[in-house]
């Protein structure tokens, strides 16, 4: 495949796939975004008509709270005789007018322990008997007066017909004795709960009750009363949470929304307010995102057609220009340079490339003299080893006339330059510490010698100290330092202090002198980072130079602390760390 190919089937995968995957991705998110939306809203929806059924059967509970402490119905409960029945006619009209102004009531009847049944209606309704047989019988004597309701799928006893109808039923209690006189049973119309969710029926959607078994006990479509709920999530429903979710319902994608209730606020929910809506009536807005990807698609190809044709090939051939130069560099043909191109990034990018090769043969060019420079420098080098032989055998000629002729001085001086020359000249950058002490000291003799004794000095150093290494030519600078500004020709009490040891686990020189001090300005100079000093350069070299090499050698941890009173002398402490080495070949 050439490379033009693999450039736009690239190009193509990384702008249309991206496009194709934001499309489903935004699709999926809005549609989530819009489930969830809708899904909220109607479960708002519902919440509000829960609060509606349960004014509905607040109001219910209200009347038949009247109805059970009305002392008309009590008496007549509790004599029921005939006279009874006519006081019950003449001072109960306020109950019966209270009766016709609920219209959500389609019969009240009342029941006495004593056989007599009485209600408004002319009806057909069960007897006494027939009425202790049932189910909801029980459950009123249990509930000893609080309200019982049942749905039209469990009232067929006191259904007529094919209206369905709510039942709401409770127990009449003597107060004295708490004992039952009675029962109140009311018929609820149905047509009441139409009212609540007649502003729900929109957009094809579907609104009903559903009982603890999943039986339907609420539709608008009465047929679908007493028939199981046919949904998938079903389980989700029942459970007692609210929530929203995806359902198929005759094939159909539909958002199902599900709130749980009760009919007696002590109860653990009892029925389930369900709403269904066809998705398609909700998927309206996510059409507009499959359309908008679709056009995206068919207009980045047309825009890949063209970058192609005015673009792509242009950048392809420079590349492949580009990479046949840089194989005929690789091979060392150094004469390769790149043609210009119309696009000002790739020419800039031609000319690098040539300035790039044309450095390249000017470095290799380089790189052959200073190889050529390298190999007669070792040559040099091995030549010059033979010099501080030669300087060795000479300073020991030079020491063996000065011991003929009697000559001490000279030969002090000579042995100590020998032990100097060889720490100096040694290769290492680490000597001993006892090594870089008789260094010192042989420094120390030489100057004595020279200055005719005017000074004195003393070397006290812990002897578990000398097996350490440090780094070499160390002590000796800052002597000459000493020697060099410290002192006055006219002092004779001059004196050199060196002492060493370990502190918590470092190693540590104490350089001292009773010289004429430092300055303060110049002291703070060399305290402060090591920034040099406005005195000589000697001073600044001597004591910098040590100080630089402790901290580049062993870290920012070590290095050099000076002291100085003027006309009192001057104490410099150098530390470094701990550590052991091969011995010196010294």
């Amino acid at each position: 495949m050439r490379f033009q190919q693999k450039v736009l089937i690239a190009f193509l995968v990384l702008i249309l796939v991206p496009i194709i995957i934001l499309g489903v991705v935004s699709y999926q998110v809005s549609s989530s975004a819009l489930k969830e939306k809708v899904g909220k809203e109607t479960l708002q929806t519902l919440k509000a008509t829960n609060t509606n059924l349960q004014m509905v059967m607040s109001e219910v509970n209200s009347f038949s709270n009247y109805v059970i402490a009305s002392q008309e119905v009590e008496n007549f409960l509790r004599y029921n005789q005939e006279q009874s029945i006519v006081n019950f006619y003449s001072s109960g009209q306020s109950l019966a007018g209270l009766l016709y102004t609920q219209s959500r009531l389609d019969d009240l009847i009342l029941y006495s322990t004593k056989g007599q049944v009485y209600h408004f209606r002319n009806n057909t309704i069960p007897s006494l008997k027939e009425f202790q047989q049932t189910e909801f019988y029980q459950k009123i004597v249990s509930e000893k007066g609080r309200a019982v309701w049942l749905s039209p799928v469990h009232n067929e006893i006191f259904t007529s017909g094919d209206t369905p109808f709510y039942i709401h039923g409770r127990a009449i209690r003597d107060p004295n004795t708490l004992e039952d006189i009675g029962y109140v049973v009311m018929k609820i119309k149905i047509e009441r709960f139409d009212e609540i969710f007649a502003n729900l029926y929109k957009d094809d959607s579907e609104e009903m009750i559903v009982d603890e078994a999943g039986r339907i006990i609420y539709h608008r479509n009465r047929d679908l009363i007493g028939k199981s709920m046919s949904l998938k999530n079903r389980s989700n429903i029942l459970s007692g949470k609210d929530g929203t979710g995806i359902d198929y319902v005759d094939g159909k994608k539909s958002l199902v929304t599900y709130i749980s209730g009760t009919l007696k606020d002590r109860d653990a929910p009892k029925y389930f307010l369900v709403s269904i809506k066809p998705w398609h009536t909700i998927s309206s807005e996510t059409q507009y995102i499959r359309q908008t990807t679709f056009g995206l698609v068919l207009i980045v190809l047309v825009f890949a057609v063209l970058f192609n044709l005015f673009f792509l090939n242009r950048i392809v051939s420079f590349i492949t220009e580009f990479l046949n130069k840089m194989k005929r560099v690789e091979k060392g043909d150094l004469t390769a340079r790149m043609s210009s191109f119309p696009f000002s990034e790739l020419n800039h990018l031609a000319k690098s490339f040539n300035e790039m090769v044309e450095k390249t043969v000017v470095l290799l060019q380089r790189i052959k003299s200073e190889q050529e420079l390298k190999r007669k420098a070792e040559f040099q080098v091995l030549q010059n080893q033979i010099n501080p032989h030669f300087l060795y055998n000479t300073l020991e000629s030079i020491n063996s006339l000065a011991v003929l002729n009697d000559q001490q001085d000279i030969s002090k001086m000579t042995i100590h330059l020998g032990k100097l020359l060889r720490i100096s000249i040694n290769a290492s950058d680490e000597v001993s510490v006892q090594n870089e002490i008789r260094h010192v000291m042989s420094y120390m003799e030489i100057q004595r010698v020279r200055y005719n004794d005017g000074f004195t000095f003393s070397v006290k150093v812990d002897e578990a100290l000398f097996h350490y290494r440090v780094l070499k030519l160390v002590l000796q600078p800052l002597v000459e330092n000493i020697l060099i500004h410290a002192f006055d020709r006219k002092q004779r009490d001059a004196m050199i202090r060196i002492t060493g040891g370990i502190e918590k686990g470092k190693g540590y020189f104490y350089i001292e002198d009773n010289g004429k001090g430092i300055s303060p300005g110049v002291l703070q100079l060399l305290n402060e980072r090591n920034q040099g000093v406005q005195t000589s350069k000697q001073t600044s070299h001597g004591v910098m130079n040590v100080q630089n090499r402790l901290k580049l050698y062993y870290s920012e941890l070590f290095g050099l602390m000076i002291c100085s009173t003027v006309n009192e002398g001057t104490t410099i402490k150098l530390t470094f760390p701990l550590r052991k080495g091969e011995e010196d070949e010294i």
